[in-house]
């Protein structure tokens, strides 16, 4: 530990017969007898005074270290003991801590059971509130059924007074008609008004029945007379239709008539036509096996018949135009005009052109 600051020593004017050495004065001081000490010379002495001088602040300062040694172990001991009730207290400052929070957990525990028993007081407070406002609306409807039965019971009470003559009345009657005309009961009054309610639904079922009935009949009276108009109606119609057809039946019936006179009489010269068509067609089919050395048989199987003879007579005209060129070519000037007079002779002696007709 490093000692900060001066230090200085400060000695009190010495006695006679006393080491400069001492440090503390003594209690006895009064009873010392002086003595003469120093014996040394002046120079001597006071190179002497000098060492001891030296050593005696050695001294002090080893003192002044050991005081604050002292000192320093005071307040080490004085810091541990201040560190200890500090921890002692940061001990007990945790305990209440610990003790602040258990209090406000309580607390805050008071506080939501208070709040819970706040609500539950609130609701119960509006459910009484409400059925004091049920009951309240209940007690003034119950007040309002009581007056109405008051007023029921005087109705009753009145009417029972009005129809107390009846009653009588039916006492009478009762006693007048005979004994077996109602079934043995203890209230033949309830026995004969129950009778003259079974008549009197009885009655009013006949006469609903009857008003009904003629209501049917009334309809069906209705429906029957639509009916025979719209059958009338419909009669007319197909009398109407029925001539008219008729009428078409007999047109065609003459049509067919005059078809199958005409199909008769036509019916011989189709079969000379028919005749005259095969053998135009045989004469086709032999000029052009005559023209061209290949057969025709893939060519009519691929085609139809009026695009096949088109063709036969086209490759037909082509080989008459080629043999004639041919000719033209062979035959000299003359014989060319001589041949062509020729020909217009045999074509003016040749039978007239006939229209075939191909049909299929």
């Amino acid at each position: 530990m490093a000692v900060t600051g001066s230090y200085q020593l400060d000695l009190d004017h010495q006695k006679k017969n006393v080491f400069v050495t001492q440090l503390h004065e003594r209690e006895d001081e009064d009873d010392v007898v002086a003595f003469p000490v120093v014996k040394e010379s002046g120079d001597k002495l006071i190179e002497t005074g000098i060492n001891t001088l030296q050593r005696t602040l050695l001294l002090k300062k080893e003192v002044e270290v050991d005081k604050v040694n002292v000192e320093l172990e005071a307040k080490r001991h004085e810091f541990k003991q201040r560190m200890e009730y500090c921890a002692q207290k940061q001990i007990e400052v945790q305990k209440k801590q610990q003790e602040m929070k258990d209090k406000v957990t309580n607390f805050e525990k008071f506080l939501k059971e208070h709040e819970a028993k706040r609500r539950r007081a609130i609701q119960k407070y509006q459910s009484e509130v409400k059925l004091k406002e049920q009951k309240s609306r209940e007690y003034e409807t119950l007040c309002e059924q009581m007056e109405e039965l008051k007023e029921r019971q005087k109705y009753l009470e009145d009417k029972l007074a009005k129809y107390k003559k009846f009653e009588e009345y039916l006492l009478h009657v009762i006693d007048v008609m005979p004994e077996d005309y109602l079934p043995v009961t203890d209230d033949k009054i309830k026995g004969l008004m129950m009778r003259h309610r079974t008549l009197s639904e009885s009655n009013k079922a006949l006469i609903d029945n009857l008003e009904s009935m003629s209501d049917e009949l009334e309809k069906l009276k209705t429906e029957l007379d639509e009916l025979k108009q719209e059958h009338n109606k419909r009669t007319i119609s197909i009398n109407s239709q029925l001539s008219i057809l008729q009428q078409t039946h007999d047109k065609e019936q003459d049509k067919n008539k005059r078809l199958d006179n005409k199909f008769l009489m036509s019916k011989g010269d189709i079969r000379n036509r028919r005749t005259e068509l095969g053998m135009i067609l045989m004469s086709i089919n032999n000029m052009v096996e005559k023209c061209h050395k290949r057969p025709l048989d893939e060519l009519e199987s691929k085609q139809d018949n009026l695009k096949v003879i088109e063709y036969k007579l086209n490759r037909i005209k082509d080989y008459v135009n080629d043999r004639s060129d041919v000719a033209k070519m062979a035959t000299p000037k003359d014989s060319v005009g001589d041949s062509k007079k020729g020909s217009e002779d045999h074509s003016r002696r040749s039978k007239p052109k006939k229209t075939v007709t191909l049909n299929g």
